[in-house]
């Protein structure tokens, strides 16, 4: 028993280490795994195609940050329309109507108080018309429109339409003291120009 083991043992040693022959994928893949000089010129190749991958990836990376950055401003620029069109939209329609608020203003001033005094009816048309520049200055205020107080404010070409210049005495240069129409802001910007009487230097 002991000598059998000892050939079995021998036998299944000799076939571990028995050299065997290798397929012929391998074998013929060989050189390649040394390096030759075709295989030297693919690899060559292959990074010059890598480099080029890699330049392109570059591209293409600040392509997405410049789109990204022009979506961004087109959708503030879009957000900023939107917004001047909801504050600024009803700007040409409100001009029109500021003939109200006007007239109103000079049916209100036509009317004396010793006329009111004397005629009953008179007053009362007279107290309807104020009321109807309260109702009429809610709505514009709503919208956003405001009516200027411009009396002795310095003049301003932006804000102001000057419609004459005299010396006033004691009254500092380029000064409003009189108005001949009221101006009006819708928001931030100016509707209209007060038409105003300046103080000249």
């Amino acid at each position: 028993m002991q000598v059998l083991a000892r050939q079995l043992s021998c036998s299944s040693v000799r076939r571990l280490v028995a050299p065997r022959a290798l397929p012929r994928a391998v074998v013929a893949q060989a050189p390649r795994a040394f390096g030759s000089s075709a295989d030297d010129a693919t690899l060559d190749g292959l990074e010059d195609r890598l480099k080029a991958a890699y330049g392109t990836i570059e591209e293409l990376i600040e392509k997405r940050v410049a789109i990204k950055k022009d979506t961004q401003q087109a959708a503030k620029r879009h957000q900023t329309d939107l917004e001047n069109e909801t504050k600024y939209g009803c700007s040409k329609l409100a001009m029109t109507y500021l003939q109200i608020p006007d007239n109103l203003q000079r049916a209100a001033d036509a009317v004396k108080a010793d006329d009111m005094a004397e005629d009953k009816e008179l007053k009362k048309m007279h107290a309807g018309v104020l009321q109807m520049q309260k109702v009429v200055s809610q709505a514009m205020k709503s919208l956003g429109i405001s009516k200027m107080e411009v009396e002795g404010a310095t003049f301003d070409p932006q804000m102001h339409e000057a419609m004459f210049a005299m010396e006033m005495p004691g009254k500092d240069p380029n000064t409003i003291f009189h108005i001949m129409e009221p101006g009006y802001m819708i928001h931030d910007r100016c509707l209209r120009a007060a038409k105003v009487g300046v103080v000249r230097g």
